[in-house]
């Protein structure tokens, strides 16, 4: 059985959860600029010394809100990630991706529509993140290696162009809902059959 928490752990961590809880709230609600090592001190009811004893900058706490906005996601697209079949497993990692972005709201804001955040927070080198952009990259690589993609399809582009629409369409509902009032499986259906089946060969070996 593991080793129950000491009472001192316990503190730690509680003091760091509420710390990274009153700057996420703080870049939620001021962005990005607003955020100080004083002004998460105050907000959290610690000196600024106490709170060096956390988070070395602000930096790190940015990059410790935004890991654990990646790992959510990433722990929302796993089981899409799993479909046998290529096309629906895009299509079904889709589908995840704004499920995720309707459950967390503010975690998608935080991690994709901040972006002095977001480049201080991830800067491309988070690991959850590449682990859940890999998810879909590896479809098309799939299909590559199976002769499926026309001639000069090239699979790190179309992974990016897809995440692309999917993501567009995504923030476009966060932002813009009065005017894109259809549900999400709507939306991607006419846009997701266009790319999906526009980028495969008509027939097995031809271009």
């Amino acid at each position: 059985m593991p080793a129950t928490q000491s009472p001192r752990a316990r503190r730690k961590e509680d003091a760091r959860a509420r710390i990274l809880a009153e700057a996420r709230r703080i870049v939620l609600e001021q962005g990005f600029g607003a955020l100080t090592m004083r002004r998460i001190a105050e907000a959290a009811g610690y000196s600024p010394a106490a709170l060096y004893l956390h988070f070395a900058s602000r930096e790190e706490i940015a990059r410790a809100l935004g890991s654990a906005g990646m790992r959510a996601l990433l722990e929302a697209l796993e089981e899409a990630g799993k479909v046998a079949d290529p096309l629906a497993r895009l299509k079904a990692l889709a589908l995840a991706y704004a499920g995720f972005a309707r459950a967390e709201p503010d975690t998608y804001r935080l991690i994709f529509m901040e972006p002095a955040f977001a480049a201080a927070a991830l800067g491309g080198k988070d690991e959850a993140g590449a682990a859940a952009f890999a998810l879909i990259a590896g479809v098309f690589e799939e299909l590559a290696a199976a002769g499926r993609l026309r001639a000069g399809a090239e699979p790190s582009a179309l992974a990016l162009t897809f995440w692309i629409l999917v993501h567009g369409t995504v923030s476009l509902k966060l932002t813009c809902s009065a005017f894109l009032a259809p549900p999400e499986e709507v939306l991607f259906a006419s846009a997701l059959d266009s790319f999906l089946y526009g980028m495969l060969r008509t027939e097995p070996g031809q271009a």
